[in-house]
């Protein structure tokens, strides 16, 4: 069952528009890495993705990611075919002319039997909100009897962003976490605005720019982070009145 799992995983390409830049994602988001326990400790590398500008116009996108989620003594990092990486939790600028082609690939240095959630988010040029990738990695021998990948809590991208009244927030959670797992939101000062509580195992939640005492919120940036038992995501939203 897990050579064919590993054979769909293989085969699966995932091309997406946003706006005049095609993401083109040669396999599956959720990946599987090599046995700990047969292999030790190792390297996975991701096949190539491929970014492209297929506007007339030559624009100046910024990509972020962050490894805060990876387990302790295991290392991420986003480099690009000239042996260029990006630097964790750091926005870097990425122009691209027209017709441009940016190929990126995922190293994961891997030092124990585990899992964990991560995403690539693509911004600015002639976007009209972030792009949000969003991957999963596990070790071979981090899934359950019945062949499934352990589920790693996920957080999408808020819909619409900008927004003005309310914005839409999608999440994914194991049954484990529910008990313990909240949304919260905090302005740029790191202030607790809203939480949420009582989640599903998937489903949205509509933030409606009040705070926890029903007050209406001023305009600027956000950020939204899901909590977890052993994790949590970050991600920033822009309210515009």
């Amino acid at each position: 069952m897990k050579k064919m799992i590993l054979f769909a995983i293989l085969i699966m390409s995932l091309s997406f528009v946003f706006a005049e830049l095609e993401v083109d994602i040669p396999f599956d988001m959720d990946m599987i890495g090599d046995d700990f326990s047969v292999v030790g400790a190792y390297v996975y590398e991701s096949d190539w993705i491929t970014i492209t500008n297929i506007g007339s116009t030559d624009e100046t996108y910024t990509l972020f990611y962050s490894d805060e989620n990876a387990p302790t003594d295991w290392g991420l990092s986003v480099c690009n075919s000239d042996g260029m990486c990006f630097m964790a939790n750091n926005p870097a600028s990425i122009p691209l002319e027209s017709g441009d082609i940016l190929e990126i690939h995922i190293s994961i240095t891997v030092a124990s039997t585990g899992g964990f959630a991560f995403s690539i988010i693509l911004d600015e040029g002639d976007l009209t909100e972030p792009i949000s990738l969003d991957f999963t990695f596990n070790t071979a021998d981090n899934v359950s009897a019945d062949d499934e990948l352990v589920l790693l809590p996920k957080l999408s991208q808020n819909y619409p962003n900008p927004f003005n009244p309310s914005t839409t927030i999608s999440y994914e959670l194991s049954q484990q976490e529910l008990a313990s797992a909240s949304i919260a939101i905090y302005n740029m000062r790191g202030q607790l605005v809203r939480t949420f509580k009582n989640l599903n195992t998937s489903g949205n939640i509509v933030w409606d720019g009040k705070d926890n005492n029903d007050n209406i919120v001023n305009s600027g940036v956000y950020f939204y982070k899901l909590n977890c038992i052993k994790t949590s995501i970050i991600r920033k939203m822009i309210l515009m009145k």
